[in-house]
């Protein structure tokens, strides 16, 4: 049984108060603090599963406390709109709420308490059937073929942001650069200097395959949910598939001989040659590692 977590009065008052208006308007009938459990789940940002009862039976939502942080690619709204999108397509846990910024001054200081998010709760899938790698390639592989346009008038649709993981490593290593940690500067020297070799190694590869496809690009096993649904999508967008296979081989830190395996098995799954697949991720592995060894320092 999870455990329930234990809040202070000021963050059940910061949780609550906005939470049971937002629920109340969902389920169309009064929620009260007390109504509310709440069990903390792991994440990058404070986050909750939240249970209450409604006509005898029991509801769930996601809570997150988001904060801006210098490792992440997007706004909060920017993520908010693009899993609006990927619900309407049947692939992401419904987005409910989003609290908008305090203040856009930039003088002013960050919320204190950040960002209010709620989101459906999606359950597990009840028996992993399948492998580590057979459920990373089969989620891959369906991201990577999915039609990003949403069944709604096309015309009105705003593109889906992209991700350029060259740019975006550099701007981590930048970010390391202004930090006032002596240990942290010489480390994104280091990793300045390891993207520079491999964009030249890039630079004489003979194809580099940057088709831009939906990619998740923090693609944990337990970002897999029940019905092909994903959730966590704060660095998704429009990217080279084979950098977002690289980067769930680091987050899951499979072993060269899962590795081998993962790749097979999403050949199988897609029209990639599994030699090509190999190749191109060999490359943004590279890659990958630079930038969750950046990512990390900055959390």
């Amino acid at each position: 049984m999870a455990r329930v977590a234990r809040l202070s009065s000021r963050e059940c008052f910061m949780l609550t108060e906005p939470l049971t208006a937002i629920l109340c308007q969902r389920v169309g009938q009064p929620i009260v603090a007390a109504d509310l459990r709440f069990s903390p789940l792991s994440g990058t940002h404070p986050v909750w599963e939240c249970a209450f009862d409604v006509d005898g039976l029991t509801e769930r939502v996601i809570v997150k406390q988001l904060h801006e942080h210098d490792g992440q690619a997007f706004s909060f709204a920017s993520t908010f709109a693009l899993q609006q999108r990927l619900f309407v397509i049947g692939i992401a846990a419904e987005p409910i709420y989003l609290s908008p910024h305090i203040s856009s001054s930039t003088h002013a200081k960050p919320n204190e308490q950040g960002l209010l998010w709620v989101e459906a709760f999606v359950p597990a899938e009840t028996e992993q059937a399948q492998a580590l790698t057979q459920t990373l390639a089969r989620a891959l592989a369906q991201l990577h073929q999915t039609p990003t346009a949403t069944p709604t008038d096309k015309s009105t649709d705003k593109p889906i942001r992209q991700l350029d993981p060259i740019k975006q490593c550099k701007a981590l290593i930048r970010a390391l650069h202004a930090g006032h940690d002596a240990k942290d500067t010489s480390t994104a020297c280091s990793l300045s200097q390891a993207l520079d070799i491999l964009i030249h190694d890039m630079q004489d590869f003979q194809y580099i395959d940057d088709t831009p496809v939906l990619c998740h690009n923090d693609l944990h096993l337990d970002h897999i949910r029940a019905n092909d649904v994903c959730v966590d999508w704060e660095y998704a967008a429009l990217g080279p598939r084979y950098f977002d296979v690289a980067m769930c081989i680091v987050i899951n830190q499979l072993t060269p001989t899962a590795q081998t395996q993962l790749l097979k098995e999403y050949a199988q799954h897609t029209d990639c040659d599994v030699d090509t697949a190999t190749q191109q991720t060999a490359l943004y592995l590279r890659l990958a590692l630079i930038i969750n060894r950046a990512w990390a320092l900055l959390l």
